[in-house]
């Protein structure tokens, strides 16, 4: 029986903190690997968020992208804690020597421990028709555009989207998509604060998207920050000038990426390292974590993927007889990204390996379609 035992009568007792990518890909290949083991996932929310997709939400149900932490303990058997927990590198020494997190008056003792929270919305000043990441994920988009057209009157109708990476660029199109399709007259501005579109691109992404763009009639405003807003405007400031200019806008949308909380240090086996101490017991996985040596510490859901799977594979052979780790190697294959219905650009392979059009989009549903699998119970990623 493949199962895996810290004593001949005790099940292993795994607790990972944050029910994102990394976390539950950790969770499935630990069932399958210990199939005896005691999970305890812990997370604030009801439900696991599918954010790669978060920008078809345009056009679909928030709950589309939405899957019940119950539907997936049921399916994964392991038990979910609806709860925040606040930590820093002081309290994860404290989990280390007492093999036990607290969770109000509630011990969960562990074996082992992974923190796989990811990372958090840059969020912005509540302002009236201005939505931040953070609101984004918890507000269907859908509802908010439908009542946005139907609210205004006759006029140009002006959306600005501040952030010009691969989730305001998706968002931008999706958005294009559906004003278009409902004859809507409006300007749709995408700003952005460097002087290069998708600068951590090869050349050639950065161009097809920016003549898609200028074919949906959505404008790029490089160089500005977005510094407020003011009434009906909102606030730019030029990154070289410093000149500061005013534009209108009707609907905004502040999409300035994500940063963790607290950036955990981990070996290359995922293992936490405070000051020169390795924590043996408690691994990390995920946007939080940033591991030694040669893999991809990109804060990509592909990344997370693999290093969720990393961490939890060495937790099996940590808890074994054997007790040794293996390092985390995994470097990025390609990146897809959404340009609306029937359109994708990115690279796969290699980055000189550059795909676009219907074969691009085709590929980025084949890889949601993996992730669907995954959740579902089957796992089809081989590297």
């Amino acid at each position: 029986m493949n199962t895996v035992t810290k004593n001949k009568n005790a099940p292993l007792k795994l607790i990972i903190i944050g029910g994102g990518y990394a976390g539950l890909s950790a969770l499935i290949t630990m069932r399958k690997q210990a199939p005896d083991a005691e999970i305890t996932l812990i997370d604030p929310r009801p439900y696991h968020l599918i954010i790669t997709r978060l920008h078809e939400t345009v056009c679909h149900p928030l709950d589309s992208i939405r899957v019940p932490y119950s539907l997936l303990a049921k399916r994964f058997n392991f038990i979910h804690k609806q709860q925040a927990i606040q930590f820093d590198e002081d309290l994860i020494t404290a989990w280390d020597s007492n093999k036990t997190i607290q969770i109000g008056e509630e011990s969960l003792p562990f074996d082992y421990l992974l923190i796989s929270t990811g990372s958090l919305p840059i969020q912005s000043e509540n302002e009236p028709d201005v939505y931040d990441l953070n609101a984004i994920c918890q507000q269907s988009f859908a509802i908010i555009l439908e009542q946005f057209i139907a609210s205004k009157d006759a006029n140009e109708k002006i959306i600005n989207i501040v952030g010009a990476g691969p989730t305001g660029i998706q968002f931008a199109f999706e958005i294009a998509h559906v004003l278009l399709a409902c004859h809507v007259k409006f300007r749709l501005n995408l700003i952005e604060g460097s002087d290069t579109l998708m600068r951590a691109f090869p050349v050639a992404i950065g161009r097809y998207i920016e003549k898609r763009l200028f074919e949906k009639q959505i404008t790029v405003l490089k160089s500005q920050f977005y510094k407020g807003k003011q009434g009906h405007d909102i606030l730019l400031e030029n990154s070289h000038s410093g000149d500061k200019s005013a534009l209108a806008s009707d609907l905004t949308l502040l999409l300035l990426g994500k940063k963790p909380e607290l950036l955990l240090h981990a070996n290359s086996s995922g293992q936490v390292v405070l000051g020169r101490k390795v924590l043996t017991h408690i691994f990390t996985a995920g946007d939080c974590s940033y591991y030694d040596d040669f893999g991809s510490n990109v804060m990509t859901s592909q990344s997370a993927l693999r290093k969720g799977k990393a961490a939890a594979n060495n937790i099996f052979r940590e808890a074994g007889i054997l007790r040794f780790c293996l390092p985390y190697m995994h470097r990025e294959i390609g990146y897809l990204i959404s340009l609306g219905p029937d359109d994708a650009v990115g690279w796969i392979g290699s980055r000189n390996a550059i795909i676009s059009g219907i074969p691009a989009f085709k590929a980025k549903e084949i890889i949601e379609a993996q992730y669907d699998l995954l959740l579902k119970g089957f796992n089809s990623y081989v590297i």
